[in-house]
Formats: structure tokens, C-alpha cells, sequence
């Protein structure tokens, strides 16, 4: 072997050890962890991240190339606190959304079956759907590879996602962000809240409220209005909503009043409103006039997403709602990362509900996975090429 090509092997051999997609140093507190290689991770199991893994493995993903984490896989926010929660749809639309991922077919789920035995045009609590879903995600783990862990550190480096956990390292060529959201707080000068997924259950609201208290509701969107409805049909003293925006029965906006608290509000709210309720435009002077009165308050003024770690080295990081893109091969579905569009008058609105997820899903997922990593080596090929003359 001459001296030119030990000379071409050896800075061979260093490019590959530089670019090695097992190059630990970027993640220097996992030296001593094994790293799995897998194709895709899903970061949460609520409800988008349950349609997101149906709708991949609708397309022939390999299983076992798929990693699920989420710290307990109980439906997210929804399954945990919000089962009791009137929902907006009729039990025919749940039925429609279930039936439109074949993966979901695949589970044997008795929850799934109860729903044909239910009146198909009545609007039931969301226990109906999170019941199902709930034996879809387990029966779903059974499939990929899961950990009921949280996601602590998200680096890209050569052209791959390290994703970290509490005692584990992945690599991955793509990974959707379905992480979920809380509800919003503000600081108003009232200390003691009620947290809004604690009020959103009527049977818990009624613990925290009294005769004695005059209850604050700040918002006027779909929350904020069940939430009138039922401090009505409990035993408190009065109620003051603090309102920046009118009611909204527009069919077509996915954010206006539906199902069961739409008729509330109808009929009740604004024809013969409670006696003990009082509705006021919430500016800095009605604040400062009636809050001081207030004993209780529970913001209703929407959900922001949940945290997440630092995303390291990545070359851009910018959410971009119509094709789902964060940053390169990283994608981002469900109410932390929703799809936007305009209404007729305007209004940047955001799709939320299991069907604008599923629909979501279906519509990106076919373009996700084109997107393609590069092999560690395919940066050095030019090094191979022989054109021949």
C-alpha cells in the first residue's frame, strides 16, 4: 500500500469516528448508557400523541421502530381529569373518528363496542371516548417500544435526534412533539384559586365553593360558561364573570360555544340569567372595583403548552402550523402544536378536537416521512465517486 492511500485511509477513518451517529460527547451525562437507534419517538399519550402512533402505523411503519414516551399513559389531561366533562360530540362522531384509523380496529376494546350500544345523537360526558382510548393506548404499548418516562434532553447532532430520558438514550431520524398543554393562569389579586381542572368536574367544584363565597370566572369561551353553568346549580353566593370577548355561536369556528353549554347559554345565560350571577367587561376598572370582593377565582382563559427541555444544536427551531415542521425532522401535532387557520372574518384560529387531529395526522404524516436522515457516511461518498470517461 503506497503512502497516498494509507494517508486516504486514515483521514477516512477520522471523518467516520467525527461523525459517527454514536458520538456520545454531544450527551456527555449518557457516556455510560446504551443508546438505541429507533426510526421514530412520540413524545406524549394523550390524545394526539394515541392518533399520531395510529395514524404512522397506518402506513406501514415497522412497530418495533417506534419508541412512545409519556410519564403515564392515561390519556393525557383529558383521561385524567376531564372524563366527566359534558362533551360537544354525539356518540355517532366519536364512532366516525375511531373507526377512521384501521390501527385502531386492531384492539379488542369492550369501551369501543359500548359506544354502539348508546344513544348514537346524544352528547355524553367525555368518559365515553377516554374509555377506549384508554384501551387503545395499552393495547398500542404492546406494539412499540414504550417507557413511562419524561422527556429530559433533546439534542441533534449528525444529522440525528438524541432523545433522553431518565436512564436511557435514543436515537432517532424523526420525533413528533405531542406533548400536551395546561390551562393558562393569570396574577390577579385574588389568592385563592381554583384550579380549572379541578372546577371543570362539578362534583369537585362543589367542595371548594360555599354559600359564604362570591366566585370569580375570568374568560367567556366554552370553559368559562359550563363553568357559569354549574356554579348556577350549586350552593354559592354569587358569581362575577369577568369577560373580555361575546359569547360565540358560530357553527363554523371551532372555538365558539357547542353541544350542551351552547343551549345553557342560549336559553338561560342570556334570556333568564341566575339572579346570583353578575357579567362584566373585564377591564382594569372593573377589576380593581369588584375583585376585592371575591373570595374564590378560576381562570378559563384558554391552555398554553407544556414544557419542554432545551432542543440543542438543532439549526432551526420554528414551528410551522401548516405542515407541522419545528425543526429538521422534528414535528409537532395536538393542542401544544396546533393547526392554524383563518376564519371569514379574519381570525387566526387554532384546529383543536380529536377529529382536527386525526385529520391533521393523516394529512402530514404521508409528507413526515419523506423526509429522510442522512446516512452517516453520505457526507464522504464524493470521496468514492469514479466518473468514468
Amino acid at each position: 500500500m503506497n503512502r497516498v492511500s494509507i494517508i486516504f485511509f486514515v483521514l477516512l477513518a477520522l471523518c467516520i469516528k467525527m461523525y459517527a451517529p454514536h458520538n456520545h460527547r454531544i450527551l456527555p451525562k449518557y457516556k455510560a448508557v446504551h443508546v438505541t437507534d429507533v426510526q421514530w419517538v412520540i413524545i406524549g399519550a394523550g390524545p394526539a400523541g394515541i392518533i399520531v402512533l395510529g395514524a404512522l402505523l397506518d402506513l406501514g411503519i415497522d412497530p418495533q421502530q417506534v419508541l412512545w414516551i409519556d410519564p403515564e399513559f392515561n390519556v393525557g389531561r383529558m383521561g385524567k381529569y376531564y372524563g366527566n366533562v359534558p362533551g360537544n360530540a354525539k356518540t355517532t362522531q366519536f364512532i366516525e373518528f375511531l373507526n377512521s384509523c384501521k390501527t385502531f380496529g386492531t384492539c379488542n376494546s369492550p369501551a369501543r363496542e359500548k359506544l354502539h350500544k348508546l344513544d348514537q345523537n346524544t352528547e355524553y360526558s367525555l368518559q365515553i371516548i377516554v374509555d377506549p382510548l384508554q384501551e387503545i393506548t395499552d393495547h398500542l404499548r404492546t406494539k412499540v417500544k414504550s417507557r413511562k418516562d419524561s422527556l429530559r434532553s433533546l439534542s441533534y447532532a449528525n444529522d440525528m435526534w438524541y432523545v433522553g430520558i431518565s436512564n436511557e438514550c435514543f436515537t432517532s431520524s424523526h420525533v413528533i412533539l405531542a406533548v400536551g398543554s395546561h390551562p393558562k393562569k393569570l396574577d390577579y389579586d385574588c389568592k385563592n384559586e381554583i384550579p380549572l381542572d379541578t372546577a371543570l368536574n362539578k362534583d369537585n367544584l362543589a367542595h371548594y365553593v360555599s354559600p359564604q363565597d362570591t366566585v370569580a370566572v375570568v374568560g367567556s369561551a366554552q370553559s368559562a360558561i359550563l363553568l357559569l353553568k354549574y356554579l348556577s346549580e350549586l350552593p354559592v353566593g354569587r358569581f362575577i364573570n369577568f369577560y373580555r370577548h361575546p359569547l360565540d355561536f358560530d357553527e363554523q369556528s371551532e372555538n365558539s360555544l357547542k353541544g350542551m353549554t351552547a343551549r345553557w347559554a342560549r336559553d338561560v345565560l342570556l334570556k333568564t340569567p341566575p339572579v346570583n350571577l353578575l357579567r362584566i367587561y373585564n377591564s382594569c376598572e372593573a377589576l380593581k372595583a369588584w375583585l376585592p370582593i371575591c373570595t374564590k377565582i378560576i381562570y378559563a382563559v384558554g391552555f398554553e403548552r407544556n414544557e419542554l427541555p432545551p432542543i440543542s444544536c438543532a439549526p432551526t427551531i420554528n414551528f410551522d402550523d401548516p405542515n407541522g415542521v419545528i425543526g429538521p425532522r422534528l414535528f409537532g401535532i395536538g393542542i401544544a402544536f396546533p393547526e392554524k387557520y383563518e376564519s371569514e372574518q379574519g381570525k387566526v384560529m387554532s384546529r383543536i378536537g380529536l377529529v382536527s387531529f386525526m385529520e391533521y395526522a393523516q394529512e402530514m404524516l404521508p409528507y413526515w416521512t419523506t423526509l429522510k436522515s442522512l446516512s452517516p457516511y453520505e457526507k464522504f461518498e464524493d470521496l468514492f465517486m469514479i466518473e468514468l470517461l
